[in-house]
Order: C-alpha cells, then sequence, then structure tokens
C-alpha cells in the first residue's frame, strides 16, 4: 500500500474502504507559491490565472490559488493524487514540440506497465485483486489499467498526445527476472515505467532508471530515488517515518517516564530508548542527527537491524529467526521503550519473542510500511501490543461511510456502474505517470516531468488541515531536508492501540476487536511541526477510534461511456 493501505487505488495505496479528501476553499484568482513548491514548467500555468481561467477548472476546491479538475468525487477522488490540480487549457492543434523526448512523438507518449504473472497475481490476498465488476469474479491487472486510462485521459492534460500505455508480464521477483525484464523493457524505448505488482522489484526499477526512464516502483527507497535523481521514483518513504518518529520522541518521549510500559515496574524509570530498523533502508545518521536535534538519543547497544526484505510486509522466515536476538539485546541494554521502524514480519516476531522472555517495554508505533494496520496488527500479541503507542499515517476510517466502491471507483466513474475491472491497489503507477505527464507541460522530458510534479503544492492531511486524509507531494513540499520523490509517508496523528473496542468495517474486512484510538481528534503533523505539550496516550475519554462520516459527492462524467452508453471496456 509498500504498504497495503498507502496504495490506495494505485497502498498507498490504497485503501480497502475509501477516505475522502478535506480541501481548503480557494479564491477565484491565483495565488501567491504554495510552500516548498518549484518552479512550473512553460506551457502548464500550473498557480497562474490562466490555469484558473481552464474551463474545467473549479477555483474554489483545493489549494488556494491553484484550483481542481474534478475527478470522479467533488474535490478530489481519495488518494493517490486526488483530483489534479488546474493546469492552462491546451488549444487543440497547437504545435507541442513533437518528439521532444525518447518515447515521444506529436502524437503520443509510450509508457509500460510491468504487470504480474499469474504465480504473483494469486499470490495477491483477495480483497486486493482486481475484480470484474460485472461479475464479481477476479479480474487482471492488465484490464484494470486498460478500463482505467480512458478514465484519466479524460480528465487529465496530455497536449495533444495520447498515452499509449503497453504491457509487459513480470518473468518472476528474483534479482536475474527482474534485469531480464528491465532488458526487455528497456528495449521497447517508453518514456516512463511503472510497476504494477505490490511487491517491489528493486533490480528492475535501478536498471531502468540507469537507462534514464523515468520509474515508478514498490522497489524505491529513500537512498535509491536520492542516487538516481530524476529518475526513480516511489510509493512510501520510511525515511520520513524515521524523521517524523525521531523528533516525536525528542518532544514527547525522551526524559519522561514510561508510563505505558507492560512491566509496571518500568514506569518509574525515565525512559532507555531502543531502535530496531532493516538495514540499509533509512539513513541512520540522519534519523540520530534528528534525535539529536530534539533532545533524544539510542542508548548505547540499542540500536537492532535485520535484513531488508523486498516485501512491503517483510520476511516472516528472516523475522522469526532475528527476533530472538533482538530482544535478548534490548532487554540487555535495559530499553523501557522501543522505537518499531519495522515491517509487520517483524513486529509480530518481536512482540511474540519479547513475550517468551518475559519482557513487557513500551512499543512505539512509527508508521514504518503500515506496520499498524489494523488487518495486520490484529494478528499480533495482543498483550505487548496493548502498550504500542506512537505515529500512524492512517487516518481513522468509519463505518457510516458509504461502503459502495463503485462511488470512488474511475472506471465505473466513466464506463458505468457494475462495468469494467476494477482494483484497489494498482492505480498509483498510473496516476503519477498521468500527473506528470500533464504538469510536465507540452515541452515532455523527464526534466520537466520532475519540475512539473515539483511545482505542485503539498494536499491533503497536515497542508490541507484534514483529519480525514494523507498528505502527498513532491519536491520539496513535504517539509523534509531533502528532495521527495516517494508519495507516501509524509504527514503523520498520534495513536494508540486498544484490543478489545471493535474496529470499523473496512471494504471486505468485518468489523472486529482491535482498534487505534486517534489522539486530539486524529490532528495531523508533518515534520516540524510536532507539539512540545505533551500527548496523552491511552485515554479513550480525549481520543476518538472512529471518523466522521465522509460520504462523498459524486461529479458527473461528461461524454463519458457512463453518460451516453456508448463504447464498452475491456471486460465489457
Amino acid at each position: 500500500m509498500s504498504s497495503i493501505v498507502r496504495r490506495r487505488w494505485g497502498v498507498a495505496a490504497c485503501s480497502l474502504g475509501a477516505v475522502a479528501i478535506a480541501l481548503v476553499p480557494g479564491p477565484a484568482s491565483a495565488a501567491a507559491k504554495a510552500p516548498g513548491t518549484g518552479k512550473p514548467p512553460a506551457g502548464t500555468g500550473i498557480g497562474s490565472a490562466a490555469a484558473l481561467a481552464n474551463p474545467l477548472c473549479d477555483k474554489t476546491q483545493g489549494i488556494a490559488g491553484y484550483g481542481k479538475l474534478d475527478f470522479v468525487i467533488k474535490g478530489g477522488a481519495p488518494d493517490p493524487g486526488g483530483s489534479p490540480i488546474c493546469v492552462a487549457a491546451w488549444k487543440k492543434g497547437k504545435s507541442n514540440g513533437g518528439a521532444t523526448a525518447q518515447g515521444v512523438t506529436k502524437d503520443s507518449v509510450k509508457v509500460i506497465a510491468l504487470v504480474p504473472n499469474d504465480q504473483q497475481a494469486s499470490a495477491t490476498i483477495a480483497q486486493l485483486r482486481p475484480k470484474n465488476n460485472a461479475t464479481g469474479q477476479p479480474g487482471s491487472v492488465q484490464n484494470a489499467l486498460s478500463d482505467a486510462l480512458p478514465a484519466f485521459a479524460h480528465v487529465y492534460e496530455s497536449y495533444g498526445r495520447k498515452v499509449d500505455l503497453q504491457y509487459v508480464t513480470s518473468s518472476g521477483d528474483d534479482e536475474s527476472a527482474q534485469r531480464a525484464d528491465a532488458v526487455t523493457v528497456i528495449g521497447m524505448k517508453p518514456f516512463a515505467v511503472f510497476d504494477a505488482n505490490n511487491t517491489g522489484h528493486p533490480f528492475f526499477e535501478a536498471a531502468v532508471a540507469a537507462d534514464k526512464i523515468p520509474v515508478f516502483g514498490n522497489g524505491a527507497t529513500f537512498d535509491a530515488t536520492q542516487k538516481q535523481t530524476p529518475y526513480r521514483w516511489g510509493q512510501s518513504d520510511v525515511q520520513s517515518s524515521a524523521l517524523n518518529v525521531a523528533e516525536f520522541a525528542g518532544k514527547q518521549l525522551a526524559g519522561n517516564k514510561a508510563q505505558y510500559a507492560g512491566d509496571s515496574a518500568l514506569h518509574d524509570k525515565t525512559r532507555v530508548l531502543g531502535v530496531v530498523h532493516p538495514d540499509g533502508v533509512i539513513d541512520v545518521n540522519l534519523f540520530n542527527k534528528t534525535l539529536a536535534k530534539y533532545g533524544a538519543k539510542i542508548a548505547p547497544d540499542a540500536t537492532v537491524t535485520y535484513p531488508a526484505s523486498t516485501s512491503t510486509t517483510g520476511d516472516p522466515t528472516v523475522a522469526q529467526q532475528q527476533a530472538p536476538l533482538a530482544v535478548t539485546k534490548l532487554k540487555a541494554a535495559g530499553v523501557t521503550t522501543i522505537i518499531l521502524l519495522t515491517d509487520s514480519a517483524f513486529t509480530k516476531a518481536l512482540l511474540d519473542q519479547a513475550t517468551k522472555q518475559d519482557y513487557h517495554p513500551e512499543w512505539v508505533i512509527s508508521g514504518f510500511q503500515n506496520q499498524e494496520f489494523f488487518f495486520t496488527a490484529r494478528g499480533y500479541d495482543q498483550d505487548q501490543w496493548s502498550h504500542a503507542f506512537g505515529l500512524s499515517n492512517l487516518p481513522p476510517f468509519s463505518s457510516a461511510t458509504t461502503t459502495d466502491t463503485s462511488t470512488y471507483d474511475p472506471v465505473q466513474w466513466y464506463w458505468g456502474k457494475n462495468k469494467g475491472t476494477s482494483s484497489a491497489t494498482i492505480y498509483t503507477g498510473l496516476n503519477w505517470a498521468m500527473s506528470g505527464i500533464m504538469y510536465a507541460g507540452p515541452k515532455l522530458t523527464p526534466k520537466t516531468f520532475q519540475q512539473g510534479l515539483f511545482a505542485v503544492p503539498g494536499a491533503g492531511g497536515a497542508p490541507s488541515n484534514s483529519t480525514t486524509s494523507v498528505q502527498h507531494g513532491y519536491g520539496r513540499t513535504a517539509n523534509l531536508p531533502y528532495d521527495e520523490y516517494l508519495r507516501g509517508s509524509q504527514d503523520y496523528t498520534t495513536v494508540w492501540w486498544d484490543p478489545h473496542t471493535l474496529g470499523p468495517a473496512l471494504g471486505a474486512l468485518p468489523a472486529s476487536p482491535g482498534t487505534l484510538w486517534y489522539v486530539d481528534g486524529a490532528k495531523r503533523y508533518n515534520a516540524g511541526h510536532w507539539p512540545t505539550k505533551a500527548l496523552t496516550f491511552f485515554d479513550q475519554s480525549t481520543a476518538i477510534h472512529e471518523g466522521a462520516n465522509t460520504t462523498p459527492v459524486p461529479v458527473p462524467c461528461k461524454g463519458c461511456p457512463s453518460e451516453t452508453g456508448a463504447g464498452g471496456s475491456s471486460t465489457g
């Protein structure tokens, strides 16, 4: 979604249900440049009066001075990306510069999607598989993308060019298969590539980026995106998780008593911090510098690392092998409070092993790889996890929110209800490609692709003062000390785990015991903005565990098959 939830329709990211984006009304005229945004490419008009004058632009929606092009629902479909911001209207027949880059002509842009093979598709959990809306049976990722593309193209500007989406079926997840697939894709000479698999393919992505082709996938790490700019893009920024939880630890935990530990003998002890994280995934020096900046530090011999996995949920076998020694080390170091920069598999193994070793510390949630998502967290050791608190990227879900997923579905919005093949997890890459092409303007190159995405203001979550959505943005819009090429995990709310309260139903997942409680109405923060005033955890009187009803307002798809009845999707 990368994580299950961050790939909401695209983890994100994401979701098995839906979360509407709260938006900030803007005036009818252009406003000052939004925080962190760069200069827009020529011809886009981003943030200008020319963009607001576009007949398709809703000036009252979105960030002030930028407006929104309605897509699926009023003010923006749920993550990823919501509705696109307004760009200047393109006059039909005007020159777009022709062949401005590899894979680009005056008439088309070649984009390649790496789609799962049969084995990879069958390994995806049922709730995240594409579905044929007419039959209710499983569908293919390729059909889902083919059916979604016209919906995006109906709204997203491409300056007279048609997006030519082609498909390559993954040969497998091992390194040799990934490298073979990269050779195939590079030989097709596309402008851009995205991986539509739930599992990351870092060798594939690295090889494509090395050939100077923009590529988006779940295998991108913070380090990889920084080394392969501007070609490497991805989903979830775990470095952001590390920096935000470091600031949180300094402002909220350091120097205070371990009052939430499972072992009451620790309650009167000043916190001793430890951390667990995978090798090579975060910048450890930057994490430690951020801790120090806010008055915290990891205790001596209290840093535990483990082999990283290409799976967003981790490797259970490795976790079970590594967890016993990890717990022994943390316990011996006298750690009262463990910062979990861990995937769900390693989190589970740590908790199980802590119980076996009669070790009951505080567990600090970081939001790393959606470790706290209740779908997996309900399978943790609940006695241990009932002492977990900290950060979550997930907004509160609501059982009152509509369960009619067609309301949020671009496929059914375009083709008609119960038409086409839809997916909850594969549209992030398509959204990235279509957004980058639009924001690059008529002179489409990898550089203007980057420049355009960096010119779009951060939206959702903290920058939009929304508690029902997550922040997304690129460049310097995430308030981080580096250029951001990863679209998720940029802002957080504070939470604690309750194993007893019934959590809300979410899509195909029924309501079940075990849920997050959200402090201060689920208020969200990003780096540099965490409060110093003490936050209160494990007090239901000052928290919520469900969000407000976020029933969306659909917008008509004018001239689409859903309105005219003409045309048919790839699956009827």
